[in-house]
């Protein structure tokens, strides 16, 4: 699909045909880059693209539907829309007995994405290099300092790929760890006022790993050349060390 074609079909998207598209393109992205470092790591699997590209859509967890579903476009319409999708041939939808109905966005469906994200098209990586989105993410919690960046402010399913809590899926890398901390607080009610008590609640934020941080020193002005609209700090903060 050349360069013009592509935008034509993203230009003829609705807004949630869109923000459809922009998160398959995003877990897609994630998926391969999950491949990539398998291979890199000298554990390439024999089955092929249709399958590790696979977007599963059953089930609460699933990472795309739960991001949809953040997004208020899920719950209804959504077959209306994956409908949409697959009839302009940007995704194809099938079926399978144990993980239920999945989603493998096409060439052109990944070529409309870029297109109308303006993302260049991929180049092959170095083995080392993360994904645009995913150094997005790794820069946008190097930015949010010694406090971390709060958890909810991590993209889509990043936190699968980056946070060490998930070492066990495959192509995770752990660069990042979930530090958890308490604050007080004062309760108000429905017109502002205070309550005469106070209370506590439980916040997550996300803070580099020592790996992490040695990842980010390491190939920081490689990252700037690479994507040099994401703002990325001169020094990481100092990276957390998990409680064992």
């Amino acid at each position: 699909m050349v360069a013009s074609k592509a935008q034509a079909a993203w230009d003829e998207l609705n807004e949630r045909q869109r923000t459809y598209l922009r998160a398959f393109l995003d877990e897609d992205q994630g998926l391969e880059e999950e491949h990539r470092h398998l291979g890199a790591t000298g554990r390439w699997g024999k089955a092929p693209a249709r399958v590790w590209r696979r977007i599963h859509l059953t089930g609460r967890y699933a990472p795309t539907p739960r991001r949809l579903r953040s997004a208020g476009v899920w719950e209804s319409g959504a077959g209306s829309t994956l409908a949409a999708l697959a009839d302009r041939g940007l995704i194809e939808l099938g079926t399978n007995p144990a993980s239920g109905l999945y989603a493998l966005l096409t060439r052109a469906g990944r070529a409309a994405a870029r297109a109308g994200l303006g993302i260049a098209p991929a180049t092959r990586k170095e083995p080392w290099e993360l994904s645009k989105w995913l150094w997005r993410e790794m820069a946008k919690v190097a930015r949010a300092g010694e406090q971390g960046l709060p958890a909810e402010e991590l993209f889509g399913s990043a936190h699968l790929y980056l946070d060490a809590a998930h070492a066990h899926r495959r192509g995770n890398r752990p660069y990042l760890h979930s530090h958890r901390s308490f604050i007080t607080y004062t309760p108000r009610d429905y017109y502002g006022n205070p309550y005469p008590y106070t209370s506590s609640k439980t916040v997550h934020h996300y803070r580099l790993t020592e790996q992490g941080r040695a990842h980010y020193t390491d190939h920081l002005q490689a990252y700037r050349e690479f994507y040099p609209d994401i703002a990325a700090p001169d020094i990481a903060p100092t990276a957390d060390t998990p409680v064992q």
